[in-house]
């Protein structure tokens, strides 16, 4: 009785998890119930290139969407739905070898222009003001693709960067 009253309130239980891969840790922190663990996870999963850490998580993908369904009974997670959702529409992506990692720039409002300069994974073309004078802007050429990308830094209650793929030159 008890177990089916927990699975009621939090879902389906999360299934077993294989020690020692490369995803295992962010996966048990995707899982975990505590803020700080998953934020960092989806931050790490959400930047990371890594095709060996991409590849494992797609393998435990199904552990990925039971631990996102979980957070959905408490609407004190609700922040974290977007970043839980965004995880998955990576992880998607990667899986179906839908294309450039850049292509996911305008769904997640946390990737930061000067970062991914840092990164190599964009290179800088201009600098300039947003539309109506609200906010910066950053253009830049994706270092695998080839693909232009406009971003806007905006803020509301924190900073965030809205990104627009640029038209073909």
């Amino acid at each position: 009785m008890i177990g089916r009253l927990f699975e009621r309130l939090m879902g389906t239980p999360l299934p077993p998890l294989q020690e020692g891969r490369p995803g295992t840790a962010l996966l048990q922190a995707l899982g975990s119930g505590d803020y700080g663990r998953l934020r960092t996870a989806v931050a790490t999963i959400a930047l990371t290139r890594d095709a060996v850490v991409l590849d494992d998580l797609v393998a435990q993908l199904h552990y990925v969407a039971i631990a996102r369904a979980r957070y959905t009974a408490d609407p004190a997670w609700v922040r974290e739905h977007y970043e839980l959702d965004f995880v998955l529409r990576k992880l998607r992506h990667w899986r179906d070898h839908s294309g450039c990692l850049c292509q996911l720039y305008p769904h997640w409002m946390h990737y930061q222009p000067g970062r991914e300069i840092a990164s190599g994974h964009v290179l800088p073309i201009a600098t300039g003001v947003a539309e109506g004078g609200w906010g910066d802007t950053q253009d830049a050429t994706c270092t695998v693709c080839g693909r232009g990308w406009r971003c806007t830094d905006r803020e509301y209650h924190a900073p965030w960067w809205e990104w627009q793929a640029l038209p073909p030159a």
